[in-house]
């Protein structure tokens, strides 16, 4: 069977579970990790307000356990953009990870790549083995696999993406994905009309990306080109250009190299004397020019110069499609749509929550609404990465003294942020289109950069207007409505160690002021001090930083961050949510620019203006390790950093340690795999490395099976007579301090009765008797009428017979009896069938919005998990 990791496509709901059919795990996953395709041809879903979801295979209800594959796929961006992307199971995003507090996730990662990769799990307060990040776990090898495992501790919105190596390069290429923690109070809040149901609930993940053009025509300032934007131009009208703006030619201003034409083909670029070549490899080392469709490296090896934003932005891996004109406020007015522009149809009057991920590289998402005359339509917060909020927040404008350099009803999203916003649509007009624009930010001392004002969202206008209309304003109460308020952190308890002191003293400093610094234009660092993302070697060999900081746990820490750097820096601290308290301009002036937090929020990454400090309070909550029971799972090297991804690239990173009060830390241990399989009756053996940064005494445990020591930091684990079935086994690690390091892996056994298990007689690659794949599934048009009809467009993995159910979603009545139909496939890949919305007994369906869902069944009776999307008929 194949145990891939998305499900259906579905914009709204909160904890849709698909649940593949009831065997045992490591059948599937073995048998997947046996016959992976390293390269994978699929597309986006064709639908930019939607996201794929996680595929559960536990059927525990509060166990989510899924597999998540880095892997290579050719994506259609959308507007004939066709791209050879990295992905996380094959789409832009990866599957969103939908738990409720108290969940555990079990994370199958595989790495099909051609480079090493992981996964990092951005804002979750976790074990620190399972932090996925250069100072807690080696990179997965291309092949390799490894298991995380967490529990969700408090409500938001987060995300998951690559923390190695040319992460930069992984991310801009496709490489993320979201996890949404529903709140308690959600529901209570949805009952009573407060925020809006799950059907006006989207989940967006932006980004942006840059594609190459074939060699020779990509554009770029050496090229005579005047920007890296398709322009307003004759060749490229309004309508179509993936920008909006003015309609002279040529009108937005250039950026600095490195053009798309540097980045896909070269030349090199002079950064202040230092020359970065041109392209580069995923190492930043020269190589031949990027063909068409491929998506080039951006991280410098010279940790110097400039690191552009991506040329096309994306709305959950599509682009929506252009529209002339653009907000009032820039001078202009909305115009026409470009051809196949994505819509999102909305009642006028109905509430709409959007729960947005930043996922780029480089670029601050500015965004406003502006309804179909160009007027903003404010965007309120009520929440984002701590969940909830006590009450709305109408932000931008002037907070306090803090000019926000954007417009009041806006929303300012750094690289790295989320929100969780909402919106009232407007009762009027009844008709037209809202468009939701990503806007050019001033994040660099100097000013903006250049980047054009592109659509994000269409929402088209359309059905009846709802009254009573959705209300919210600047202040109405959330959490506050139901008695379960955040409070505000006390007072603290502690204050960070003083690595001097330890016996012996270790590399760091004991100051609570984190600077934020920049040696020219080339190196950054923390404190003067440049961070390596890079690490030679094993990871448990990487020293302390002059710049690394120790800290107890337990403790309620208040620390500042300031920027003294010329730039927007989004500050970002592993494994603890803390509460922003002010930002002021001290040192650096008179003190006017500040702002004070009146309301506590837990955030994990906030922006820093230049020339500012940013005072947060921090508490270092204990948790468990993996296994959800042996405490120390706070205990270890935690990294913060600027999250621009190149700037961390480029230095801008260093750690907290959360180790005894001594400067005692834990242990490290590791197993060579992470998923094993025994036959009937056979011994399961794996072997691991442990290493104490102390160097004290350690000793091994395992929760079951047996350990030999080999006294060198290698060990061997066996187990001779392991239980049938699927089964996590924890390896731990214990100093003589008492500090505990542990390591998750997945051991599946086979049944020593008389009727061995599947997994003791693979079938010979290519022959695996697994479900069908069906994915993709899109109608084009989406909008058609009856006698027009339409295509259903899908790619399936194998022939098999597929059926499909047709349920109107709006208007709900007059109820019609759905359409159920079967079609034959006879081969795998990309299929389209003809339909033209009719009933039996040639009955049209009348005008309306639908889902169709489709399953596959093949000749064995196995059944693909269904997939499916939305279509209008017109009337």
């Amino acid at each position: 069977m194949r145990v891939r990791g998305s499900g259906e496509s579905s914009g709204g709901g909160r904890r849709r579970r698909f649940l593949v059919p009831a065997i045992s795990f490591a059948v599937a996953a073995a048998v997947y990790l046996t016959v992976a395709n390293p390269f994978v041809a699929a597309t986006s879903g064709g639908d930019p307000y939607s996201v794929p979801r996680a595929v559960d295979i536990n059927p525990a209800a509060n166990i989510i356990e899924t597999v998540i594959t880095t892997e290579a796929a050719t994506l259609d961006l959308g507007n004939g953009v066709e791209a050879h992307a990295q992905t996380f199971n094959g789409q832009i995003p990866g599957p969103t990870i939908e738990m409720n507090v108290g969940d555990t996730a079990i994370v199958h990662y595989r790495n099909d790549l051609n480079h090493e990769s992981g996964i990092h799990w951005h804002g979750l307060e976790l074990a620190n083995a399972v932090d996925g990040q250069p100072y807690t776990q080696d990179m997965v090898p291309p092949g390799g696999s490894y298991i995380y495992k967490f529990t969700a501790t408090r409500p938001g919105i987060y995300w998951y993406h690559p923390h190695h190596h040319s992460s930069t390069n992984q991310v801009l290429r496709g490489i993320y994905g979201m996890i949404v923690i529903e709140d308690p109070n959600e529901d209570l809040l949805r009952q009573f009309g407060v925020i809006p149901s799950l059907e006006q609930t989207k989940q967006i993940v932006l980004s942006d990306t840059t594609v190459c053009k074939e060699p020779g025509s990509n554009p770029g300032i050496a090229a005579g080109e005047p920007h890296a934007y398709d322009d307003n131009n004759d060749d490229t009208p309004a309508v179509t250009a993936p920008w909006a703006g003015s309609t002279v030619a040529n009108s937005l201003p250039a950026q600095a190299e490195p053009s798309p034409k540097n980045l896909c083909e070269g030349p090199n670029v002079n950064a202040g004397g230092v020359e970065n070549p041109y392209p580069i490899d995923e190492y930043g080392e020269p190589r031949a020019p990027f063909e068409a469709g491929d998506i080039p490296n951006i991280q410098t090896k010279l940790h110097a110069g400039r690191t552009n934003e991506g040329t096309i932005v994306l709305t959950n891996g599509r682009n929506v499609g252009a529209r002339a004109g653009g907000p009032k406020d820039q001078g202009y007015v909305p115009g026409d749509l470009a051809p196949g522009a994505s819509l999102l149809d909305v009642q006028p009057g109905q509430g709409l929550r959007l729960q947005i991920v930043n996922a780029a590289t480089t670029r601050f998402m500015r965004l406003q609404l502006t309804d179909p005359a160009g007027d903003l339509v404010p965007l309120y917060r009520i929440g984002g990465e701590g969940g909830l909020l006590n009450s709305a927040h109408l932000e931008g404008g002037f907070q306090g003294g803090w000019d926000t350099r954007y417009t009041q009803g806006e929303v300012l999203l750094p690289p790295s942020t989320r929100a969780d916003v909402v919106v009232a649509i407007p009762t009027a007009p009844t008709s037209g289109v809202l468009t939701l624009w990503a806007e050019d930010y001033e994040r660099l001392g100097g000013g903006y950069v250049n980047t054009p004002t592109v659509p994000v969202m269409h929402l088209n206008l359309a059905g009846p207007t709802v009254d009573p209309a959705y209300k919210i304003e600047n202040g109405t109460e959330l959490r506050a409505a139901t008695g379960d308020t955040i409070s505000f952190l006390g007072a603290p308890t502690g204050t960070l160690l003083d690595p001097a002191s330890f016996t012996p003293p270790k590399t760091g400093m004991g100051s609570e002021t984190i600077s934020l610094t920049a040696n020219g234009i080339s190196n950054l660092g923390i404190n003067d001090v440049f961070g390596p993302h890079d690490l030679p070697g094993n990871y448990v060999d990487a020293p302390h930083l002059g710049s690394s900081r120790f800290a107890k746990e337990g403790d309620v820490l208040e620390l500042t961050v300031e920027d003294k750097t010329g730039a927007h820096h989004p500050f970002h601290l592993h494994g603890f949510s803390f509460q922003p308290i002010k930002l002021d301009d001290a040192p650096y002036g008179p003190g006017g620019n500040d702002f004070t937090w009146t309301y506590p929020e837990y955030r994990d990454t906030i922006h820093i203006p230049p020339h500012q400090r940013l005072t947060f309070k921090v508490r270092l909550d204990p948790r468990p390790l993996a296994d959800g029971v042996t405490p120390g799972g706070a205990l270890g090297r935690w990294l913060f950093h600027c999250h621009i991804f190149f700037h961390h690239g480029n230095g801008m990173v260093s750690e907290v340690v959360v180790a005894n009060p001594d400067g005692n830390e834990r242990p490290y241990v590791n197993v060579d795999d992470a998923e094993l399989s025994a036959g009937p009756g056979a011994t399961a053996s794996v072997t691991g490395t442990y290493k104490d940064p102390d160097g004290d005494p350690v000793s091994l445990t395992a929760s079951q099976g047996g350990l030999v020591d080999h006294g060198n930091g290698r060990f061997t684990w066996t187990d001779p007579k392991p239980a049938p079935g699927g089964q996590l086994v924890y390896i731990t690690a214990t100093d003589s301090n008492g500090l505990k390091g542990q390591i998750p892996f997945y051991l599946e056994a086979g049944d020593p009765g008389p009727t061995p298990a599947p997994v003791a007689k693979l079938p010979a690659p290519g022959l695996v008797d697994e479900p069908p794949v069906l994915k993709s599934l899109k109608l084009t048009p989406k909008r058609f009428k009856t006698k027009n009809g339409t295509k259903i467009r899908f790619n399936l993995s194998e022939p098999a017979s597929v059926q499909f159910t047709v349920k109107r979603i709006r208007p709900r009545k007059p109820k019609v009896q759905p359409p159920a139909f079967s079609r034959p496939v006879a081969k795998a890949g990309d299929t389209a069938i003809g339909f033209n919305g009719r009933l039996k007994r040639n009955r049209s369906l009348p005008p309306g919005k639908y889902r169709i869902t489709a399953t596959a069944t093949d000749s064995g009776g196995l059944k693909s998990a269904p997939s499916a999307t939305t279509f209008v008929i017109l009337g």
